[in-house]
């Protein structure tokens, strides 16, 4: 029996769905302690790694997993894969791609509209007894006639794009490559540079890879070119954004609100400097995953996974990386 190796530990009815999906002639075998000495230590019983969550993927590791066969992400991210490593031990990398474009997209439509309607400052006065209709009311916002920066235009972000199409916003966005010219006439979208696309949008979305070139790449310089009152909403990484320089624009005015679902520490720290303000909205990097998208997720994986042992890795339909 071949055993699959999970970086990520489930429980409860995440762990069902992992179990009911998990496919004959495999044994799951779960990280003793999220650590990662643990996770060095038991890769050498690996035929299968499932790497999900932000456990490491290093040199180390691969160093110590003689019988490893194949990699398999449970969804689409690679920032806590040494691709290099991988490269050089010359294991196949298996991605999820597109596997949670939809739930990713809708959850970052959530935010916006959250943040549109001060959702939350609103909910909590309605539940203490505040009752104040016209005056929270003019408060808020309609996304209709909007100008909705997006930055990076990958699978969720397409979703995205075909989520606002029925209310009539204007779409700008910035990406290594250039959309087709139908496809931007279609859905009404502008390529621009970034400065243009903070300088001229309502709400700026996030949804490029993580990468030395864009880590820390919403800082202090790039809010401050951003429009007054504007919506900054981040579903892609957290180390994109300067979360030091959001709250200080969040409290001092110049941005209205923000919707973070990802963060640069996970959990988030007692100090996180967004905890205290009204006009953030936190979820806890959970915009990919739903009850749909985590079954379609593991799904995928093992049936790469299956495929793979029975020698039939040209009927993968998932994205080989690698």
């Amino acid at each position: 029996m071949k055993t699959i190796l999970l970086t990520n530990r489930y429980t409860g009815a995440p762990l069902e769905i992992v179990e009911g999906e998990l496919p004959a002639g495999f044994a799951l075998e779960f990280l003793d302690r999220q650590e990662h000495d643990c996770l060095v230590a038991q890769a050498r019983g690996a035929d299968y790694i499932l790497a999900g969550g932000r456990m490491k993927l290093t040199a180390d590791v691969l160093d110590n997993a003689p019988r490893l066969k194949m990699i398999q992400r449970s969804g689409v991210g690679l920032d806590a894969l040494d691709l290099g490593a991988i490269r050089a031990h010359g294991i196949p990398l298996y991605v999820n791609q597109g596997v949670n474009a939809q739930s990713g997209a809708e959850h970052t439509l959530m935010l916006i509209l959250a943040c549109l309607r001060r959702l939350t400052a609103i909910h909590a006065n309605t539940r203490n007894g505040v009752w104040k209709k016209q005056e929270q009311g003019v408060q808020t916002a309609e996304l209709r006639g909007k100008t909705v920066g997006i930055v990076g235009m990958g699978n969720i972000a397409k979703a995205l794009v075909a989520l606002l199409k029925p209310f009539g916003v204007s779409i700008l966005y910035c990406n290594l490559v250039r959309e087709p010219a139908a496809f931007e006439e279609e859905n009404r979208m502008e390529f621009v540079p970034l400065d243009d696309l903070l300088a001229r949008s309502d709400i700026v979305t996030i949804h490029c890879a993580l990468t030395d070139a864009t880590r820390n790449l919403v800082g202090a310089d790039a809010i401050a070119r951003m429009k007054d009152g504007a919506i900054l909403v981040n579903t892609a990484r957290g180390q994109i954004v300067d979360v030091q320089a959001l709250a200080d624009a969040l409290r001092g005015g110049k941005l209205a609100f923000a919707g973070i679902d990802a963060h640069v520490q996970e959990p988030l720290p007692d100090d996180y400097p967004l905890k205290a303000l009204d006009n953030a909205i936190l979820t806890p990097h959970i915009a990919g995953v739903t009850g749909d998208s985590f079954r379609a997720m593991m799904h995928g994986a093992f049936t790469n996974i299956a495929l793979f042992e029975a020698g039939r890795a040209d009927e993968i339909a998932r994205f080989r990386y690698i």
